[in-house]
């Protein structure tokens, strides 16, 4: 029963940020609900077969990372266009809602949408570090568990994803 009432807890806690990470990995935003739900009931079925988990959050995302592996390889490669194209919301809509309406959260929810949509354009494996440290909230310990890299892999992928996303967003003299 108790654990029952912790896994709960943990579904009210976790599945939103679960989800978008999945909707921003995947081009299918329900496929994103389907396997958001997939990893709550295989880390359930672990848990009811004895298995112990140190840290609830990580194991999650490490769960519904080997979900989305095995997803890209039933579907094979798609582009990262393809991928935002076939997104039937707005790329602003993954991000958590805001109450306020003044004009300086406009911005930030305008400038939020341009890093979330160069954030797709961005390479693996930064992209996935990228997303679980700053859209998912996770440290950099718990990326290194749920992806299974040491700590400092983790953190020169959010390093040189950062630097790269930074050059993706500053203005050339193209434009």
């Amino acid at each position: 029963m108790e654990a029952e009432r912790e896994f709960s807890h943990a579904f009210e806690q976790y599945s939103d940020e679960l989800f978008r990470h999945a909707a921003l990995r995947l081009r299918d935003r329900e496929r994103a609900v389907e396997l958001t739900q997939e990893c709550f009931l295989k880390v359930w079925d672990y848990t009811k077969k004895g298995g112990t988990i140190e840290q609830l959050r990580p194991f999650l995302y490490r769960t519904l990372r080997h979900l989305i592996i095995d997803e890209y390889r039933k579907k094979k490669s798609v582009s990262l266009e393809a991928m935002v194209e076939s997104y039937d919301g707005e790329v602003e809509d993954l991000l958590p809602s805001d109450d306020s309406n003044t004009l300086e959260r406009a911005f930030d929810r305008f400038d939020g949408a341009r890093v979330l949509e160069a954030l797709t354009r961005l390479q693996e494996p930064y992209r996935e570090s990228v997303t679980m440290r700053y859209v998912d909230g996770l440290s950099p310990q718990e990326i290194a568990e749920a992806i299974g890299e040491s700590e400092n892999v983790v953190s020169v992928r959010v390093h040189r994803g950062l630097k790269k996303l930074k050059e993706m967003m500053e203005p050339t003299d193209h434009e």
